[in-house]
């Protein structure tokens, strides 16, 4: 008994930490309708930041926490909202969500390059703010875990009187509400969004620096993961409540440390031994599903700027061979390391296009796609490889791939029966929480499970050696061990899937996904099963991750069980796929190109710049390095609100004029192949072939445009990017629009007709 009240006394503890770190968030949601997925990466800046000054400048430590609860982490809040949350008005809640996503991976980054390019900081004393301690109930309390009780009680009740008993907190709220009514009435709408974001970012500073003495270690992604953890506790309160999210926090540090005691520290339940870390994920999953769900102030735009173009099924049909094509003669000129470059730029799109299906066309999230292609990896290599497996090949065998997809169809369809109800935000959340578990209780497993099915005995071994080695297909008498032969066959893999993800948009299913997507309500109505298409969605999504995690695997060839599947690396995939153009087949392939470029071939072209100029190696390497192996992925993400249709239809739209003229297009793409012709022959260098290729794709369209100018007349009609069925949905009516409209339908003067060619935009 006196044990189990002594860990009642440090779960309250963590319990007020956990309160602390939630109560920003709920701060942040309910001003501003964004979920700050950014808030663990706060913290945990600004517990370095503490540590900066403390530690190592041997600052005083109140000085210290006044700094950066009440001057750094504020600033990084206005700068936030500033900079990022307000372009994000009139966007969908996909890009509302991957923003935050972008600002978490980019300030982590920027941590990393900061503080731990040299290797681990020094321990975090137990004693952060001195020796002093107290015995409570027979267990030492220090006074830190003290300070942290009083003050999370004091911020629930000042928030709670702050947003629901003030004038002030009922315009926070309006914020997100109405924006126009709210200045109609006097309000300032920008102020207060801003004030909210400033108080936010504050309480997760002071989340991050009473956290950050548990770790024993100032890790980046650790103390991330330790902000995660607060998550269930917002979602108890459904992001609005401040008292249900107090309620939630101690029930959340309550379980982990009765856990602690009742497995005596893991040292009685050692298959269990990783539950504590997976405990957070259960409650929020469980949050989730049996809470009341309040209605996501997201859902109130009913006009968002993503413009997706579906393309025919010959443009599909044509494109698919244009890739394979292009690839190949592109692999030809590539030297060993750029084969492998591309391959896994060409793996990681395979991954990214079941996201396509599964938020392009039907607007449902999944953050957790890395832990579905581990699914696939166990699966296949248990079936064709693993001691005890059913096969015990050396090569992956169709069967095994057929098996992988249907275990993680199946898999994606048992995840998706229970949150059949969740949308949106609430459903990422769902797949984030269950990546987490996965990674806990499965990748991390390392001893074997024996089992015995109606007298078939056999053993799954996850991860008993901490990695796996997985074989590459050997079909046909075609040896893809040959980097160039599994690049092509990845590609062709990419080609069909694609194909057949357009060839299924434009059917009637695909019709009633994106009708799902727009109004499920609507959708009821109109007699439409959404709980088998949602179902449906899922499994298929699910089916093509476990195909492109396989090859993912395959080019990987040795994975260990820390590679990716700790749930970064699928919010990264998510959103640079969103980047790229979630609603495009394209959008997949220029994730999988983006990942590869900011990963693994920039890094290397500053490392050869620096090496070639040792001079400025500290400017290449150090400075343009760094920033873009850190930050520039998130800085890809944060510019999202910008273009929330994505790259791809960026690149679209600049291709215009060859499809206006095929004949122009003709002529440029022959000048292409020949231009590889002298490079394969070695005529001309790589690099000249490369820097001709891209500057003709920018000149040649202008080129064009001034050729046929008569062919883009109806360009006039289009102002700023936006064509006639854009317009009072795109931007309001103009008088501008209805002079052109009447000349377009005859029923204006000769006068008037000429004056709409000078109306100006």
């Amino acid at each position: 008994m006196q044990d189990f009240l002594a860990y009642t006394v440090l779960g309250l503890c963590l319990g007020s930490v956990y309160a602390i770190a939630a109560t920003g968030l709920v701060v942040t949601y309910s001003t501003s309708g964004v979920f700050n997925f950014a808030h663990g990466a706060v913290a945990t800046f600004s517990a370095l930041i503490f540590w900066q000054l403390r530690f190592d400048w041997g600052v005083p430590a109140p000085i210290a926490i006044f700094l950066t609860i009440f001057v750094f982490a504020p600033l990084i809040g206005v700068i936030l909202e500033t900079v990022v949350i307000r372009g994000l008005r009139g966007t969908s809640e996909v890009t509302r969500l991957v923003t935050p996503i972008a600002v978490l991976l980019g300030v982590n980054g920027a941590a990393t390059w900061i503080w731990f390019r040299g290797g681990s900081r020094n321990i975090v004393p137990k004693k952060f703010f001195g020796g002093s301690k107290v015995d409570i109930l027979g267990q030492a309390v220090f006074y830190h875990q003290l300070i942290g009780v009083g003050i999370a009680v004091v911020v629930a009740i000042a928030l709670y009187v702050l947003l629901f008993r003030t004038r002030m907190g009922v315009t926070m709220r309006a914020t997100v509400d109405d924006r126009t009514l709210l200045m109609l009435n006097g309000g300032r709408p920008d102020r207060m969004s801003l004030f909210s974001w400033a108080i936010g970012a504050s309480l997760a500073g002071l989340a991050g620096v009473l956290l950050s003495p548990q770790q024993g270690a100032l890790q980046i992604f650790a103390l991330t993961l330790l902000i995660f953890d607060a998550y269930p506790a917002a979602i108890a309160g459904r992001l609005r409540s401040v008292p249900l999210t107090y309620a939630g926090a101690m029930v959340l540090g309550l379980s982990k440390l009765y856990f602690d005691w009742a497995s005596d520290a893991g040292q009685k339940w050692l298959a269990l031994r990783n539950m504590r870390n997976a405990i957070p994920a259960l409650l929020l999953f469980a949050a989730l599903l049996l809470l009341p769900q309040d209605r996501l102030r997201g859902t109130i735009v009913s006009r968002t700027r993503e413009r997706f173009h579906v393309p025919t099924m010959k443009q599909a049909v044509a494109w698919g061979g244009v890739l394979i094509a292009v690839v190949f003669m592109l692999q030809t000129l590539m030297s060993g390391s750029a084969v492998i470059s591309l391959a896994n730029a060409m793996a990681l799109a395979l991954l990214a296009i079941s996201l396509v299906l599964l938020t392009g066309y039907a607007g449902e999230i999944n953050l957790a796609i890395f832990t579905f292609a581990g699914i696939a990896l166990i699966a296949a290599w248990q079936f064709d490889v693993g001691p005890g497996g059913l096969a015990t090949k050396e090569s992956l065998s169709v069967p095994a791939i057929l098996l992988s997809i249907c275990v993680c169809a199946i898999v994606g369809g048992l995840i998706a029966l229970p949150a059949l109800r969740l949308r949106g935000l609430y459903l990422g959340l769902a797949t984030f929480a269950f990546g987490i578990v996965v990674y806990q209780l499965v990748f991390l497993q390392t001893a074997p499970l024996k089992a015995d099915i109606f007298g078939w005995k056999f053993t799954i071994n996850f991860y008993t050696t901490g990695s796996l080695t997985m074989p590459r297909p050997d079909w046909f008498g075609i040896d893809f061990n040959d980097q160039r032969n599994f690049l092509m066959l990845m590609t062709v893999f990419f080609a069909v899937i694609g194909i057949g993800l357009i060839a299924l948009r434009r059917s009637a299913y695909g019709r009633m996904v994106v009708a799902m997507k727009d109004s499920p309500a609507a959708c009821a109505t109109l007699g439409l099963n959404v709980t088998r298409l949602k179902l449906s969605v899922f499994m298929l999504s699910s089916g093509i991750s476990g195909l492109g995690g396989l090859m993912w695997a395959c080019q990987q060839r040795t994975l260990p069980n820390n590679n990716g599947f700790d749930g970064f690396q699928s919010l990264t995939l998510f959103m640079i796929a969103v980047v790229g153009g979630i609603g495009y087949v394209s959008g997949a392939l220029l994730a999988g190109i983006f990942l590869a470029l900011l990963s693994v071939v920039m890094p290397n072209i500053w490392g050869k710049l620096g090496s070639d100029y040792p001079g400025l190696h500290w400017l290449f390497v150090s400075v343009f390095g760094n920033f873009t192996k850190f930050v520039g992925p998130a800085l890809i993400g944060i510019g999202l609100g910008k273009n929330p249709s994505g790259i791809a239809h960026q690149i679209m739209e600049g291709f215009r004029p060859y499809r206006r003229t095929p004949v122009a297009a003709a002529v440029w793409a022959a000048g292409l192949i020949g231009l590889w012709f002298l490079a394969w022959r070695g005529v001309i260098g790589n690099w000249t072939f490369a820097l001709i290729v891209v500057a003709s794709a920018v000149i040649v369209p202008y080129v064009i445009k001034a050729i046929f100018a008569d062919r883009f007349e109806d360009d006039e009609l289009a102002i700023n990017g936006e064509h006639l069925d854009q317009i009072g949905l795109g931007r309001e009516f103009r008088a501008s629009d209805r002079a052109m409209l009447d000349s377009a339908l005859g029923i204006t003067s000769a006068a008037a007709e000429a004056e709409v060619h000078h109306v100006p935009a």
